[in-house]
């Protein structure tokens, strides 16, 4: 029997495992940066696989529910293996046996099997006879979805504690409910997108709904602000260039007879290259200078969010080639995934990485989309995903 079918092998024995981990982990969720329980449940699991060296906390991973687990077999290189552990501000509504206990939060983008599929790897990896020489690390990353109040996601804070310091190779998997299982994405270069986030406020001098002439009115500026914001990605981009600008949020006045003095307004800028971020921005900058010209005032604030996931040829080669040894019948379709972000970016920006999308999807898709309040898997998906990470990892350090 080849190795790599021994890998699904033992990764379908310990399927009732997995689904009784990721079961609990989908009951219990919790909020970026208060993954307390989960960071706790996954250090628990690691501690009883005796050859892993387990890294919890703010001093050994630079962030409190950080959970990292070290295993080493002979010299060679550090392979890291990432998963995401937080939910999101969602109820759930799937009806499901193992549906969230935790109200208004839930597992809608997948983490928990995330978290699983990494939880597996580990089991399998320390399991196996030594076919490989090297390091692997297992990274349990807090805080993929939200940021804190200095306007960071969790990867930033294990890399700047230096956990990506001797790492040669990171590969990490995203469970994907637009296809079902049998289905792979798997792009090389730009795969998901730049994110920033955009906060204006638009000043006139309101006054008297009676008598607009007598003031400045911001809401009228407003709508010739839209139309130019709008224009900025249908005429002033370059058409090859995926970007889009959306405006999520107006807030203005309270009165039906009083024009405001001040809009507020914000939104987000989604791309994939470097000169198309910075395009982006610029021309935000020009569409809003039109108040000037209507005798208003504005003050823009763009915020960087996590860089465009750029995935490296030669980590997609290894990813591609695992999955055509051991799962020949499975269709890869090499397409980008779409201009949502993904905090994963900033690990490939440090280190040549991959990350693949894992169809785990049903074919009736309403509500059960990514961050929607109907998400859910096939847990047959979880074992699949367990032979991904490891076989990559293997293959990567023979």
């Amino acid at each position: 029997m080849h190795s790599e079918h021994a890998i699904f092998k033992k990764a379908e024995s310990i399927f009732s495992q997995l689904s009784e981990w990721r079961r609990y982990l989908h009951r219990y969720p919790e909020l970026s940066f208060n993954e307390n329980n989960t960071a706790s449940f996954v250090a628990k699991q690691l501690r009883n696989i005796p050859e892993i060296n387990v890294l919890v906390g703010k001093e050994e991973t630079g962030l409190e529910t950080g959970v990292v687990g070290i295993l080493k077999k002979g010299e060679g290189p550090v392979v890291a293996l990432r998963a995401d552990m937080d939910a999101l501000p969602i109820t759930e509504e799937t009806e499901a046996v193992y549906q969230s206990e935790h109200k208004g939060v839930m597992h809608a983008c997948g983490h928990d099997a995330h978290t699983t599929i990494l939880l597996g790897a580990a089991h399998v990896l320390s399991e196996r006879e030594s076919t490989f020489s090297g390091t692997i690390k297992f990274i349990f990353q807090p805080a993929e979805e939200a940021t804190d109040d200095t306007g960071s996601s969790g990867a930033p804070y294990f890399i700047n504690h230096g956990l990506l310091d001797d790492v040669s190779v990171a590969f990490a998997l995203h469970m994907d409910p637009e296809f079902t299982p049998g289905h792979i994405r798997l792009h090389e270069g730009p795969s998901m997108a730049n994110v920033d986030t955009f906060q204006a406020v638009i000043k006139g001098t309101g006054g008297h709904g009676a008598y607009p002439h007598l003031g400045t009115d911001p809401v009228w500026m407003l709508s010739f602000v839209i139309q130019a914001v709008q224009g900025i990605t249908s005429r002033r981009t370059s058409p090859l260039d995926p970007a889009v600008i959306s405006i999520g949020e107006i807030r203005a006045g309270s009165s039906t007879n009083v024009i405001p003095e001040e809009v507020k307004i914000q939104g987000t800028l989604r791309s994939y290259d470097k000169q198309t971020r910075i395009h982006l921005e610029r021309e935000l900058h020009q569409a809003f200078s039109i108040v000037e010209s209507m005798g208003g005032s504005y003050k823009l604030e763009v915020e960087k969010g996590e860089p465009a996931l750029n995935n490296d040829k030669k980590s997609v080669q290894i990813l591609e080639s695992t999955i055509e040894e051991i799962f020949p019948n499975f269709y890869i379709k090499h397409e980008p995934y779409g201009l949502g972000g993904e905090d994963f970016g900033y690990i490939a920006d440090r280190v040549p990485a991959a990350m693949l999308f894992l169809g785990a999807g049903f074919t009736d898709k309403s509500n059960k989309g990514l961050h929607m309040p109907g998400f859910d898997i096939q847990e047959n998906i979880l074992p699949v995903g367990v032979s991904i990470l490891v076989g990559s990892a293997i293959r990567y350090l023979q």
